[in-house]
């Protein structure tokens, strides 16, 4: 697990656009549409960050935990804890002093981590799947 894995920061990317524009559906402001573009894509870029840090610490667990549930579990619980300090330090530099502004703060971080979780599963789940593919084609091959 010694190697950064750019299709995973990738996807962390286009997760995070997935997650702006859910978002999108929570806010209800009254924006121009160029700024709500800007948001979803600066939402993408933070995906990329956080997925650059996850790879990143994920990569330098030691090898005796190279079980893909292990390292899937633990991916998952860094990605988790990466997007919450980037989120709630975004959130206090930005409403540096504003405690009102917080309040609904809470059920947003919710959503995102709870996506995060929901994709982080589906990528093993689709992981586990090509596994067994490859084990099907393997007996196949075999057998032939």
């Amino acid at each position: 697990m010694e190697k950064i894995h750019l299709a995973n920061m990738i996807k962390s990317f286009f997760l995070g656009l997935l997650i702006g524009v859910i978002l999108q559906f929570f806010d209800h402001a009254d924006v121009q549409f160029s700024y709500k573009v800007m948001t979803v894509l600066a939402s993408g870029s933070v995906g990329f960050i956080i997925g650059f840090i996850t790879e990143w610490l994920t990569s330098v667990l030691p090898i005796r935990m190279a079980n893909s549930r292990t390292y899937f579990f633990i991916n998952n619980f860094i990605a988790l804890i990466v997007t919450t300090l980037i989120m709630t330090a975004s959130l206090l530099m930005i409403s540096s002093s504003e405690m009102e502004s917080r309040g609904g703060f809470m059920p947003v971080l919710l959503i995102v981590l709870g996506i995060i979780c929901i994709a982080n599963l589906f990528d093993y789940m689709m992981y586990r799947r090509a596994q067994n593919k490859l084990k099907t084609f393997k007996a196949w091959i075999k057998d032939k």
